[in-house]
C-alpha cells in the first residue's frame, strides 16, 4: 500500500472514530473502507492468440520463417479449386528426366524423405499478387474471428500445416484480408505466392 493511501486511510479512520465524540452517545460505529485499487498499464494486455512468442526472422529466413532453400510440397496432385495441405521441405535430389520429373525432398518437421512432382518455391505476397483466382499458400492456424494469420515464430511455422488455395474474394482488402476457397478469411501478411 502506498504512503498516500495510508495517509488517506488513517484520516478516514481518525475522523470516523472522532465523530461519535462530537455527536453524543452512539451505540455502534460503522467504518467502511473501499478496497478498490485502480491499476493502469502502459499498454493493453496482449492477446493469447495469435501466438505467445514473437520471434524476428534470422539469417536467410523471410517474415514467415521460410528459408531460401525451402520449398512447399504436396504428395497428392492438386485437383480443381479445392484447398490442400502442403508442407515445408528441403530438396535432396532435383527433378530430372530419369526421375520422371519428380524431386526428392526431406520434410522439415519429421525429417521423412519422399518423392513428388508437386513442389513450389514461394515468397511473401505483395499487394499486386492479391487477385481473384491467384493460388496462394497460407499458414493453417486462425485467430480471433476465424481469420488465418502468419506464424509468429519458427516453431509455429514448422509445427502446423500450411494450406494451398485460390483467392475467391478480395472485397475485404481494405481490412487487410482476402477470402480463399472454402470461405476461409486470410490476413494479407500471412499469404505466400509461387515464384
Amino acid at each position: 500500500m502506498t504512503s498516500i493511501y495510508r495517509t488517506i486511510l488513517t484520516a478516514v479512520i481518525t475522523v470516523g472514530l472522532a465523530a461519535p465524540a462530537f455527536a453524543g452517545s452512539v451505540d455502534k460505529v460503522i467504518i467502511t473502507i473501499d478496497k478498490t485499487v485502480e491499476q493502469t498499464t502502459d499498454s493493453p494486455r496482449p492477446s493469447k492468440r495469435p501466438g505467445k512468442a514473437v520471434q524476428a526472422p534470422s539469417g536467410d529466413m523471410d517474415n514467415h520463417f521460410i528459408r531460401t532453400d525451402e520449398y512447399f510440397t504436396s504428395l497428392k496432385p492438386l485437383k480443381g479449386g479445392a484447398s490442400a495441405d502442403v508442407q515445408i521441405a528441403k530438396m535432396v535430389t532435383p527433378a530430372s528426366d530419369a526421375s520422371k520429373g519428380e524431386a526428392q525432398f526431406m520434410d522439415s518437421y519429421k525429417g521423412a524423405e519422399f518423392w513428388t512432382r508437386n513442389f513450389w518455391k514461394t515468397r511473401p505476397a505483395t499487394q499486386d499478387d492479391l487477385k481473384i483466382g491467384t493460388t496462394v499458400i497460407y499458414w493453417g492456424r486462425y485467430a480471433k474471428n476465424h481469420v488465418y494469420f502468419a506464424p509468429r515464430n519458427e516453431k509455429e511455422a514448422r509445427n502446423a500445416s500450411w494450406r494451398l488455395a485460390k483467392i475467391t474474394d478480395t472485397s475485404d482488402l481494405f481490412k487487410g484480408e482476402v477470402t480463399v476457397a472454402g470461405n476461409k478469411r486470410v490476413a494479407v501478411d500471412a499469404i505466400r505466392v509461387m515464384e
